[in-house]
């Protein structure tokens, strides 16, 4: 890996979140220490408010580390502000640390790609009917040769919940096909008795 690049990702990863969206917002103007507070709570439409105890020592550390540089304002209509700017170091941060977090982004991106259709499912108080049913109808699914047999997820759980395991309003198909692959784990722990099942087979274009 070529020098600059080592040093991308050094940097990156120890650029953690908060302190990339602090340079992130001071490469666009410089800003005092509240202004930042509520200009991040703006942006994440106030699903995140940052606190003052998160955002302060981050702009400490930044400042340690010549990211940012501050000058205080003095007023006399209201408590002393504290005005923060990136300095070059930081600018350059900037591009160093958003390389590494759009790579990482792609990799969870494709990640999730390749795992989309992932859900769980838990009920503590099923009964063992409604368990019996579910294994039942998965039986059926896999007892069927033929390879344009299908089965939507959704209808198996309906039995243990009516709400369905995903969100989506499509169905989450399951077509299974040969060969498959078995794990059975069967377990007893603080007097309670667990069995783990895993099946697995090539998937095939829907």
């Amino acid at each position: 890996m070529p020098k600059e690049q080592t040093k991308a990702k050094d940097r990156g990863m120890r650029i953690g979140a908060v302190s990339l969206w602090i340079i992130l917002l001071l490469s666009e103007r410089p800003m005092y220490g509240y202004e930042i507070i509520r200009e991040l709570e703006k942006r994440f439409s106030g699903y995140w408010r940052p606190k003052t105890g998160t955002i302060y020592p981050a702009m400490d550390r930044l400042e340690n580390e010549q990211l940012v540089t501050s000058q205080r304002e003095f007023r006399s209509n209201g408590p002393d502000r504290k005005h923060y700017a990136l300095t070059k170091k930081g600018r350059d941060e900037v591009k160093l640390s958003m390389a590494h977090w759009i790579k990482m982004m792609e990799v969870f991106e494709n990640y999730r790609e390749m795992h989309e259709a992932i859900f769980r499912f838990k009920k503590d108080d099923a009964t063992k009917v409604e368990i019996s049913k579910l294994l039942s109808d998965l039986g059926n699914c896999l007892n069927i040769n033929d390879d344009d047999n299908t089965i939507d997820i959704k209808e198996i759980f309906s039995t243990l919940s009516k709400k369905a395991p995903s969100d989506s309003k499509e169905k989450i198909v399951m077509r299974p096909t040969d060969p498959i692959s078995f794990k059975f784990l069967y377990a007893k722990e603080d007097s309670k008795f667990e069995l783990h099942m895993e099946i697995e087979w090539p998937s095939k274009d829907d």
